[in-house]
């Protein structure tokens, strides 16, 4: 993750623009060649062109329009369950004054996810005691109500060259991890996504019979690639411990098909840890992968979530910073553009990303740390203290006091904590505490 100095920020900028401009500079190239008969300048550039013009117009553009189909929402929680969940929200006010109707849209998308129910009344009731006055009827315009799989999904075009650094990327990554011991595994066929990646998960085998295995699960980005450095030194510290690290490419900047639903997940992750013989294991997520080791905490060993998404999910940060914040500063253009923005990652947030599914509670916590079946399941948090993407102060206000190993890097972005060795120690160390807890 990029700072927020003006070099950085002209870069970025500049980046953005030249891979916005790809496709209309290539449409305007072949309109003034067909003008003037013959591909101006030389065929190679004409013929990259072709294939520029041909992606936006016959693989963005309808991508585009299908993604925009109305998310398939779980089904829908009981009244008993709605109300325990909205008894757990913590609900502040805002200097806007709420009005009734704000309320009924954003809770028919959060508890409802379709039209109206009588028992909104009630909520709406309760909302009016937390807020300090009576909700009237109307809507305040000023309020905006983020319903991330209602709205539509917000995408950009990425130019055909931009899947080529992907592929390179991606090669670079295999063989870095080839070179580390891992061995990939192939388990759908070589053409589900674009660029071509036959490898949804790495293996590097476990031969430790006193230590736990771990399973890796990256966050949105550009796959394995961040995490190299990470890995390299969590093989090197413990060599006979193994780690299976997955690859979710719907977040990974491929073309590919949407996510797996929550419990499809879970079964084949349970699936994969079954085919190695691994029956309890080390969680470690970082961002986006810890909402699957949310998914997975009954499942597991011990769990460590690096910049957490499932903590004080219900309140805008996440879901604001991410899909809906106007971009200012160098750190916050990358993240609009290169993730945000990539039309299969908006897809997964926007139609397969359901919050209540993802939600975690500090009361989980604790109980999973203190009071669960023998052993106790160990669990630490990373928080970065100028984290872009979730509000890590609060979170870690908010898990102040849980007795949980909370480590708090006050000056480090979201993701930054991989970026020098220094902070990955830190990382390691309870890692290496977690795997001796088999």
């Amino acid at each position: 993750m990029i700072g927020q100095t003006w070099p950085e920020y002209v870069f970025i900028r500049l980046s953005i623009l030249v891979l916005r401009l790809v496709a209309s500079l290539s449409i305007i190239y072949l309109v003034a060649s067909y003008y003037a008969g013959t591909f101006l300048w030389s065929s190679t550039l004409g013929f990259y062109a072709l294939v520029e013009a041909a992606f936006f117009l016959f693989v963005y553009l309808p991508r585009r329009s299908y993604m925009q189909r109305d998310a398939q929402h779980p089904p829908r929680m009981s009244r008993a369950q709605r109300e325990e969940l909205f008894h757990n929200w913590f609900i502040r006010t805002s200097g806007s004054r709420i009005l009734r109707d704000n309320v009924v849209d954003w809770l028919l998308w959060a508890l409802f996810s379709s039209p109206w129910e009588e028992e909104l009344d009630y909520y709406i009731s309760v909302m009016g005691t937390h807020v300090g006055y009576p909700l009237t009827r109307g809507a305040n315009n000023e309020m905006q109500c983020l319903r991330i799989t209602m709205d539509p999904v917000h995408m950009l075009h990425r130019p055909f060259i931009w899947y080529m650094i992907v592929c390179l990327v991606d090669i670079l990554t295999s063989i870095s991890l080839y070179s580390q011991g891992f061995i990939h595994h192939n388990t759908r066929k070589w053409f589900h996504a674009f660029p071509p990646r036959p490898i949804p998960y790495w293996y590097r085998p476990h031969r430790s019979h006193t230590k736990l295995p771990i399973l890796f699960i990256h966050g949105i980005g550009i796959g394995l690639w961040p995490y190299l450095s990470f890995l390299r030194e969590l093989t090197t510290q413990d060599p006979d411990v193994g780690i299976i690290a997955i690859e979710i490419l719907p977040i990974s900047m491929h073309i590919t098909a949407p996510p797996l639903a929550r419990d499809a997940m879970c079964d084949a992750i349970t699936g994969i840890l079954r085919a190695h013989g691994l029956r309890r294991v080390v969680v470690t997520g970082h961002s986006y992968g810890t909402v699957v080791a949310a998914h997975l905490l009954l499942e597991i060993a011990a769990v460590f979530l690096i910049d957490p998404i499932p903590f004080l999910l219900h309140h805008p940060s996440v879901a604001y910073n991410f899909v809906y914040r106007p971009p200012r500063h160098a750190n916050e253009w990358q993240l609009w553009y290169f993730a945000s923005r990539d039309a299969d990652i908006a897809r997964a947030l926007g139609r397969h990303f359901f919050w209540f599914e993802s939600i975690l509670f500090r009361e989980d916590v604790l109980l999973l740390s203190s009071s669960s079946p023998p052993p106790p399941l160990p669990v630490a948090v990373s928080l970065g203290g100028r984290d872009q993407v979730l509000d890590a102060r609060s979170v870690h206000a908010y898990l102040t006091g849980a007795s949980l190993n909370i480590l708090f890097f006050p000056e480090l972005d979201h993701a930054s904590v991989f970026e020098a060795r220094q902070d990955r120690v830190a990382l390691l160390e309870v890692l290496s505490r977690f795997v001796r807890h088999g």
